[in-house]
C-alpha cells in the first residue's frame, strides 16, 4: 500500500505538537497523538461495527476519548496538567461550530492572560531601563515557548484533519467552572486544547 502523503503530513504535525513547551498558567495548551497509540482492539471493533451510524460513531469516539485521557493524557503533558479533572468530567458530543465557539472563548483568555503577562514585563523593562539596570533584567517568561495562539487554532481547527471532519467533545456547558477543554479525533490523531 503506497503511503498516504496527507496523513503523513497531519502526523508530522500532531508530532511537531506535541514538542511544543507552553507557558504554565499564561496560555492555551494544544497536544495531538496518533490515534493509532490510543486505538486498543475494542476501540477498533466498535468503530468497525458502527460503520456509516453517525450515533454509533460517536459513542465509539467517545470511548476513544476517555481512553486517551485516562492513559494518554499524562504522557504527553506536564505533571501539573488537570488530569483527574479531566478524567472524572463529562464530556458531551458537540459540532463543529459549538466546539469552534468554545475554542475561541478559551483563547480569548489565554490572549487576556499572555497580554497581562507582556504588560507586567514591559513595565519591570521600562523600571529598570529607568533605573538603569537593565542589563540585570532576565529574559521573558514566555521566551521560547508557544504562545503563538493563532497557530494554535489553525492547527486543532483545520490543518490536523482531513477531509472529513473530526468528532468534537468538550466538557464547558452551563455553570462549568473547571478547565475548559475541546478533544477532536478522527481515525488517524486524537487532540487536546485547554486552557490551565
Amino acid at each position: 500500500m503506497r503511503p498516504d502523503p496527507d496523513l503523513e503530513r497531519r502526523l508530522a504535525l500532531a508530532e511537531h505538537i506535541q514538542q511544543q513547551m507552553y507557558p504554565s498558567w499564561a496560555s492555551a495548551w494544544l497536544k495531538a497523538v496518533p490515534a493509532s497509540a490510543v486505538l486498543e482492539p475494542i476501540h477498533r471493533e466498535a468503530l468497525l461495527e458502527a460503520g456509516a451510524d453517525l450515533q454509533a460513531r460517536v459513542a465509539a469516539r467517545h470511548k476513544i476519548a476517555q481512553t486517551f485521557l485516562e492513559d494518554h493524557f499524562s504522557l504527553c503533558t506536564p505533571e501539573d496538567a488537570p488530569y483527574c479533572t479531566f478524567v472524572d468530567g463529562s464530556w458531551r458530543a458537540v459540532d463543529r461550530d459549538e466546539a469552534i465557539a468554545c475554542a475561541d472563548a478559551l483563547l480569548a483568555t489565554a490572549r487576556k492572560r499572555l497580554a497581562e503577562l507582556q504588560a507586567e514585563e514591559a513595565a519591570e523593562r521600562a523600571e529598570a531601563e529607568a533605573g538603569g539596570w537593565l542589563d540585570d533584567v532576565g529574559p521573558s517568561r514566555l521566551a521560547d515557548l508557544m504562545i503563538d495562539l493563532e497557530a494554535l487554532r489553525r492547527w486543532f481547527t483545520a490543518e490536523l484533519w482531513a477531509a472529513a471532519e473530526p468528532t468534537w467533545f468538550t466538557n464547558t456547558g452551563p455553570g462549568f467552572r473547571g478547565e475548559p477543554a475541546v478533544i477532536a479525533l478522527d481515525d488517524d490523531i486524537v487532540t487536546i486544547l485547554w486552557l490551565p
